[in-house]
């Protein structure tokens, strides 16, 4: 890869140790959920945030069924955001249940 060349996501989070890669690939996508919250609206915020990005599909975990519904809404303007920043494509967005984690 020459120098100065934007990273892949696969290689940002490669690395020998498996509990490293895991590290990163978590930090990768708190920083992808960074530039998501601010466009999301005021009530959504913290209630959902991004899970994962799963090939070209951008995950988003919800806190509960509720906010989940509410997420789908905004699914579309969340994956308009994370296409300016996330460098590889992405065409759809999956909203999941994930409560507790948050």
């Amino acid at each position: 890869m020459k120098q100065g060349a934007e990273k892949l996501p696969i290689d940002i989070v490669a690395g020998s140790n498996p509990l490293q890669r895991l590290v990163r690939a978590q930090r990768v996508f708190e920083a992808l959920d960074a530039k998501i919250q601010p466009a999301l609206s005021q009530a959504v915020r913290g209630r959902i945030r991004v899970a994962c990005v799963d090939g070209e599909t951008l995950v988003l975990a919800a806190d509960s069924p509720v906010w989940a519904s509410r997420a789908r809404l905004e699914a579309d303007h969340a994956l308009e955001i994370a296409r300016t920043v996330w460098p590889e494509a992405l065409t759809k967005v999956r909203v999941i249940v994930a409560t507790g984690s948050g």
